[in-house]
């Protein structure tokens, strides 16, 4: 702990940089569960506490002290994360949890203290956003009814804020006039002339659209201000500020809504270095002073926290971050639109906001090999199967055939989840992008027909379902608990696989990535404290063709140190 307090402590001074992240990557056997488990508070947001637990670091933190803070604020207050109940979601993804799902039909519900609720919207006047070239901000003319532009600047303020908390919209529809003017009123409080947030610098129309994203960089790099807007955070009163009140923020902070989400997390990255919190009766904070006072005078377990939160640290906002980097930073991160994910990806490395994966991977001249080991989906475009088409990395449900033969007209099958994390690859071997493929070195083992009978053998174990874990049960409802299941489904569904793919006369490999001086086994994604054991990627390669097609990443179950895994040089496409 006192380790991590001396790393947060530097790159407070220094600014935080992607190359410290190996330095909390923290590996070990399994989670210590009995100090971070949140389940039993109901208001807090499991799938928010689940990304806390899953970062680099978790293993070496101690959560309590944050969950203590936590509770005591929020005392026996309900859930919120499933509509008609009181409890928490199970924080097992955000699909299941309504805090994410179905945010935007709450659009403009939020009014401000003093409203009567029914004030009216003020929308844009379209000739004035039109006329502004570049990024756009909401100037004040209290003399108008309809919203006015200029160009945003350093003296401008962005509000990072998400939909669900009421705020959310399009400028063609309006905003609250209570909160246009609460906006205006904490903007000159900063010394701003102007201010920015999506519902009203953000079109619907596709072409301002676009053009709107494209400048969110600039917008959040060069404002005087990014305030975090989040319903949670501003329910703290600083009038009479103490160290225990600034903790019980900070815990709040680390698993609101607005701290889970993909786009804040953008915006927080670029406008790093000037993020201020709004809390209650529109007191404001310096997050940068939140974290040094928190640091040096609070609870050091729970300012050491911060080690799972890097995206909050101090900056060079304007920098480029690395595909693998940002894709490990918002692999669990949820965005309202699937396509978002991508634009978000894009931007986070400096380019325009788009939504093509494929362009993304194809303005890459290097890759880290470590980043591909994940369940993600992947492009389908030829020389690309390896590519990852989204970094949001989302449970999967898979089915392995349950008798020998997998071509077998009649066939039971064994439903089953997985979610193979995307880590950012820091010290895996650096492929560089090729015509036809990825060139690089790799662990690989060349599989045969004798091998996977003798795999199958050591690793592919089959018990009745009724005697197996109950998630088994539920996803394969239609079993019989006496119909013996795979004890590691998705083992056994790599085999059947490799041997589809042996009997149509292909070559097939399994291959693992190699540490970056390419003579070891990379081993900076082991023991992070996942139940899936190890896992490999399954390569073929066809007759006459000179490059390998990437099939998938499946669970391997065998070691590295295995006589018949050698190093050798393969272009995948």
């Amino acid at each position: 702990m006192l380790y991590f307090y001396y790393l947060l402590q530097v790159q407070l001074q220094q600014g935080y940089s992607p190359e410290w992240g190996s330095l909390f990557a923290v590996q070990g056997i399994q989670r210590l569960e009995e100090l971070d488990s949140g389940a039993e508070i109901n208001y807090i947001c499991n799938w928010s506490f689940q990304i806390l637990r899953a970062s680099r670091s978790s293993l070496g933190l101690d959560f309590r002290t944050m969950l203590s803070r936590f509770e005591s604020h929020f005392g026996e207050r309900s859930g919120r994360c499933k509509q008609g109940s009181g409890l928490a979601c199970q924080g097992d993804m955000p699909e299941t949890c309504q805090r994410f799902i179905g945010s935007e039909t709450k659009s403009q519900s939020k009014h401000t203290s003093s409203c009567d609720g029914h004030c009216e919207k003020i929308r844009w006047s379209e000739q004035s956003y039109r006329s502004v070239t570049g990024a756009r901000a909401v100037y004040f003319d209290s003399n108008n009814s309809y919203l006015q532009y200029c160009e945003a600047s350093p003296r401008t303020m962005a509000i990072s804020h998400v939909w669900s908390h009421g705020q959310g919209g399009r400028p063609e529809y309006g905003i609250n006039v209570c909160l246009h003017q609460q906006y205006c009123s904490l903007a000159k409080a900063c010394d701003s002339d102007s201010y920015w947030i999506d519902s009203a610098c953000i079109p619907r129309e596709p072409q301002l659209r676009k053009e709107a994203i494209e400048t969110i960089n600039t917008v959040f790099a060069t404002s005087k201000v990014v305030l975090i807007s989040d319903m949670d955070l501003q329910s703290i009163d600083l009038s009479t500020p103490g160290i225990e009140k600034l903790e019980t923020l900070l815990s709040i902070l680390l698993v609101c809504d607005w701290n889970v989400r993909a786009w804040t997390m953008l915006e927080a990255i670029r406008g790093r270095n000037n993020v201020n919190i709004l809390c209650n009766d529109s007191q404001m904070i310096s997050l940068t002073d939140l974290v040094r006072t928190v640091l040096n005078e609070g609870a050091i377990d729970l300012a050491v926290l911060l080690g799972c939160a890097q995206h909050l640290l101090p900056s060079d906002p304007t920098a480029a971050i690395s595909v693998e980097d940002a894709g490990f930073l918002i692999s669990r991160r949820h965005a309202s639109r699937s396509d978002d994910e991508v634009v978000i990806w894009g931007l986070l490395n400096s380019l325009p906001g788009e939504k093509s994966a494929l362009n993304l991977w194809a303005s890459q001249k290097c890759v880290r090999t470590g980043y591909l080991m994940s369940s993600a989906s992947r492009l389908e475009a030829e020389g690309y199967h390896w590519a990852p088409s989204a970094p949001y990395i989302r449970p999967q449900i898979r089915t392995v055939a349950l008798n020998n033969y997998p071509d077998s007209i009649i066939q039971q099958q064994q439903n089953y989840m997985v979610c193979y994390q995307a880590y950012d690859g820091q010290g895996s071997y650096i492929a560089s992008r090729v015509d036809g493929g990825l060139q690089s070195k790799w662990l690989v083992q060349d599989m045969t027909g004798s091998l996977l009978t003798t795999y199958r053998e050591n690793f592919c174990y089959k018990t009745p379902l009724g005697a197996g874990h109950p998630t088994q049960q539920e996803i394969n409802p239609d079993l019989d608990e006496m119909v013996e299941v795979h004890e590691q489904p998705d083992t056994a569904l790599a085999c059947n696989s490799i041997e589809r793919l042996l009997s149509a006369g292909n070559a097939v490999r399994v291959v693992r990535p190699l540490a970056e001086c390419g003579a070891v086994p990379y081993k900076g994604a082991m023991r992070r404290g996942e139940s899936y054991g190890m896992i490999a990627a399954v390569c073929v390669l066809k007759p006459g063709s000179e490059n390998w097609e990437w099939q998938g990443v499946y669970q391997w179950l065998d070691e590295i140190d295995d006589y018949r895994w050698r190093i050798e040089s393969m272009v995948i496409g």
